[in-house]
């Protein structure tokens, strides 16, 4: 059931993905001209960070750090990805990887974007058996994860943001919240095309 209902999730993204679509033909060369400089329209970008995550099954809150390189096919946007988890920052008691496809809006102040797909992750749980002696279960598998990303940009291409997201097993569900920094491929060097106007001088 869990299966299918991933499936069903990721073909209604696909077709929301495909309804967006430019209509003009494709060029990967497309440029555009911010601030005096030249920028690729169609590019690939990375974030790192961390912050707060909920697990089904962790009594207590847990530490979430992860990257994510988002590149592109044409017009279409694709991430892959890894997260660790634990107590506290850098603590691995739940480790995460993710393939996902999505939807990006990229502005000259503001990156957003979707992602959904498949993932697979490996956890480890304490118990106590009947003695009160602690031993530990391991867990995982293969599940849904999803994110929502929105980043201010303070240059093209370098920005700070913030990403929610989402993972769901059958044996665990997380959700949390990433503080996030973004690099992307974008710069293509300085604009010459023009010369700019001396000032005026008021009289």
């Amino acid at each position: 059931m869990l299966k299918k209902g991933i499936f069903i999730f990721l073909v209604l993204c696909a077709e929301f993905c495909h309804a967006q679509k430019d209509t003009l033909p494709y060029n990967r060369k497309e440029e555009i001209v911010y601030d005096d400089k030249r920028y690729r329209k169609y590019n690939n970008y990375i974030t790192l960070g961390g912050g707060p995550l909920y697990s089904s099954v962790r009594s207590k809150d847990q530490k979430v750090v992860g990257a994510d390189f988002q590149f592109h096919l044409q017009r279409n946007y694709f991430q892959i990805g890894a997260m660790m988890s634990g107590n506290n920052f850098l603590d691995n008691n739940n480790v995460q990887g993710h393939v996902c496809m999505g939807y990006r809006i990229e502005k000259e102040q503001l990156n957003l974007a979707f992602f959904a797909g498949p993932s697979l992750s490996k956890f480890v749980v304490g118990h106590l058996d009947t003695a009160g002696v602690p031993y530990a279960v391991v867990s995982g598998g293969v599940g849904g994860y999803v994110c929502v990303q929105a980043i201010y940009k303070a240059k093209y291409d370098v920005g700070i943001g913030a990403e929610l997201f989402g993972d769901f097993t059958r044996a665990q569900q997380m959700g949390g919240l990433k503080i996030v920094i973004y690099f992307s491929g974008a710069y293509r060097g300085a604009y010459r095309g023009f010369k700019k106007m001396p000032k005026q001088k008021k009289s």
